[in-house]
């Protein structure tokens, strides 16, 4: 919806402007103050990131992009290995502050920044101003967003663009929507673009490539549009989506042979939450040990590990369902599960963090329940990642990206416990 000049005139001189710009302030203020501090701490343990292993792996690709290198890493070269989606921010930042790791985390803390801020974007599109700020106020403050988001790992920047997607998507869902001419153009507009955005993302992490199928169920059941809309806004959410992808695919078939829209790892990652010593948690020490990578290409390599992740779940379905409970129990978890990030007194300040959270989502999907179509959209995301990390692996890492869109849900459930509290008591003092 376009905005005249006086409206944003009068948004600039209001009293809630003033407060989104503090918020933001705030997000952003705390990001970088866990960066420094971060910073400090990894400089004295010696060590280049606080979290070892995929954050040096991101960080040599991004080096190489930086300077016009091969896109590979690792010997012998797996040049499908990763999505280039990340390695591109940490290149960009590579190439103007050069290889310091404080500069890419700071990078890192307005990227979290403008996750809080597209928040409250999404917030004001789905909902209102006040449960917009409120929303913006959640995830400036919420603990564990606040020190993932300076990591070097991908998780801050999928957060970003699954943002965009949910906001370019929610006209196609809101109950507000009117199927006539005037909105046809615009409905499939909508539906190209939010496929784009979800080829962009699927770049930074490859488990969003199922989004268009959920995006479009979603919109076949919620949408305000006619069946045959509704089949080509699905059409081209799909179509939006490869084409993004389309020039990834085409250098994966130059140097593979093989049309790969994604990566080449999905393989060992699901064989890493299927196999006899899966316990949930990742441990890729089996893809060092046996080194299959002398004996065959990455191509089949990936191909090799799902063929016997599927044998090993069609083998032992009683242990693959206790496998996915336990992923779940991970993702679901309210601290830190990472070896050497759990326990003590910040755990506990997280116990009680997720505690107020997930009771304030609860009351805010009651509150949203004739808008089911929002609704959804806000909890999709959550849902399907919970799915993927059933069957590869679970951590709570892989679940605060979605927190993003689920605080929404939380404060629409505090503004309605607001205005639920101030109704009783306006009834109590008459």
């Amino acid at each position: 919806m376009l905005i005249s000049s006086d409206e944003k005139s009068a948004m600039r001189t209001s009293p809630k402007f003033y407060i989104l710009i503090g918020l933001f302030l705030l997000a952003l203020g705390l990001r970088i103050g866990a960066a420094v501090l971060i910073d400090r701490h990894v400089t004295l343990a010696g060590r280049q990131f606080l979290i070892e292993g995929d954050a040096n792996g991101y960080w040599e690709l991004g080096q190489k992009l930086a300077v016009g290198q091969e896109y590979s890493i690792f010997t012998p070269p797996r040049q499908v290995h990763r999505t280039p989606g990340f390695p591109l921010l940490l290149a960009a930042s590579i190439r103007l502050w050069g290889d310091s790791v404080f500069a890419a985390s700071l990078v890192m803390a307005f990227v979290g920044a403008a996750c809080c801020w597209l928040t409250w974007k999404l917030a004001r599109q789905v909902a209102t101003e006040r449960v917009a700020l409120w929303a913006l106020l959640i995830v400036a403050v919420s603990p564990l967003q606040i020190g993932s988001n300076v990591q070097i790992l991908s998780e801050t920047w999928f957060s970003f663009w699954l943002l965009l997607c949910l906001i370019a998507m929610s006209p196609l869902v809101s109950s507000s929507i009117q199927d006539g001419r005037s909105q046809a153009l615009s409905s499939l507009v909508t539906g190209l673009l939010t496929g784009l955005l979800t080829g962009l993302t699927v770049l930074v992490r490859p488990g969003w490539i199922l989004w268009p199928w959920f995006s479009s169920a979603i919109v076949f059941v919620f949408g305000g549009q006619s069946m045959k809309r509704k089949i080509a806004i699905g059409l081209l959410l799909f179509a939006g989506c490869y084409l993004a992808l389309l020039p990834w695919a085409i250098r994966n078939h130059n140097v593979t042979g093989h049309w790969i829209f994604t990566s080449l790892w999905s393989g060992p990652s699901l064989y890493d939450g299927l196999h006899s010593k899966a316990t949930g948690a990742s441990d890729m020490e089996f893809f060092d040990q046996e080194n299959v990578l002398s004996t065959m290409s990455e191509f089949d390599m990936n191909a090799h590990y799902k063929q016997r992740a599927f044998e090993f779940a069609i083998s032992n379905p009683v242990r693959t369902a206790e496998l996915a409970i336990i992923k779940a129990g991970r993702y679901l978890s309210p601290t830190l599960n990472a070896t050497g990030f759990s326990g003590g007194p910040f755990s506990l300040f997280c116990l009680a963090w997720y505690a107020v959270f997930w009771a304030l989502v609860g009351y805010g999907a009651i509150e949203l329940r004739k808008d089911r179509g929002i609704l959804l959209l806000l909890t999709a995301p959550f849902l399907q990642f919970l799915l993927v990390h059933m069957v590869f692996v679970g951590s709570i890492r892989y679940r605060l990206p979605v927190e993003f869109p689920l605080s929404v849900i939380a404060a629409k459930g505090f503004v309605g416990l607001q205005r639920k509290f101030v109704s009783g008591k306006g009834v109590r003092n008459q």
